[in-house]
């Protein structure tokens, strides 16, 4: 095979599935490691691809903002496989922070579902008043100016608040999801909150929908960490997962719903 026809092959993986190892491509076209090295080289010279440890991912687009109410209409059944996911992390009578967003709002459902007594801190307004009638959860509202249009709280009082409570574990929604580019988000005003959460719990989760992963958006609100957890659904190509795994990055995905 011609290196132009296997690096169009490769593209064309790339495209399919978002991401290919370099384990993978050695298999698949028979060539050296040096071979795979040498066209991924030179696919992201032509802006095709991004190279990372163990392979490499597709280009990243921009994730489109869309506002609360769109969101919540988007991924519906994927956000809730995720969030039932999610519930095997959490013991009966943990303390957990949770960020606000469409994701957290079935979040918040799947909890009542799964859990009688749990302390739940969170700035999202949803969220409280989807446990504020559990009467065996404890509620930390964190409240400060308020943003309508996420129906969340935001700015220093929140903030002051933040810095004063611990977590076992805090569980976030980001807009999107990058090996190269972090974890990243879109609300200016929200920003310092989500940056402020991560370090409230002694374990972070990241929970994003498939949609969400290989994208960018406007704020990075964290690097990649391999401490931290990463849960989605169960349309994130195996590839993708093999290839957050050879970087260290434990993603879960979750069982469809049915």
């Amino acid at each position: 095979m011609l290196a132009t026809e296997r690096q169009q092959k490769i593209n064309e993986i790339l495209q399919k599935n978002g991401a290919v190892t370099t384990a993978d491509l050695m298999e698949t076209f028979g060539v050296s490691i040096e071979t795979v090295r040498r066209d991924l080289l030179l696919l992201e010279q032509q802006g095709r691809l991004s190279r990372v440890h163990g392979g490499a991912v597709a280009k990243n687009d921009m994730k489109p903002f869309s506002d609360l109410e769109q969101r919540n209409l988007e991924f519906v059944e994927q956000k809730s496989a995720l969030s039932e996911r999610a519930m095997a992390f959490i013991n009966e009578g943990d303390v957990i922070a949770v960020d606000e967003g469409s994701t957290a709002m079935l979040f918040a459902k799947a909890l009542k579902a799964h859990f009688d007594t749990l302390t739940v801190i969170t700035h999202s307004l949803d969220v409280f008043q989807a446990l504020n009638h559990h009467k065996n959860f404890t509620l930390i509202l964190c409240g400060g100016h308020f943003l309508p249009q996420e129906n969340a709280f935001y700015g220093p009082l929140v903030l002051e608040s933040l810095c004063h409570l611990h977590a076992q574990k805090v569980f976030i929604f980001p807009s999107a999801v990058s090996l190269e580019h972090g974890i990243a988000d879109y609300q200016s005003d929200l920003f310092p909150v989500q940056k402020q959460l991560f370090s409230v719990a002694d374990s972070v989760f990241v929970l994003a929908d498939s949609s969400k992963f290989e994208k960018t958006a406007l704020l990075k609100v964290s690097d990649m960490n391999s401490e931290y957890t990463y849960i989605t659904d169960d349309a994130l190509s195996d590839d993708l997962a093999k290839l957050y795994a050879e970087n260290g990055k434990a993603v879960y995905r979750a069982d469809p719903i049915v």
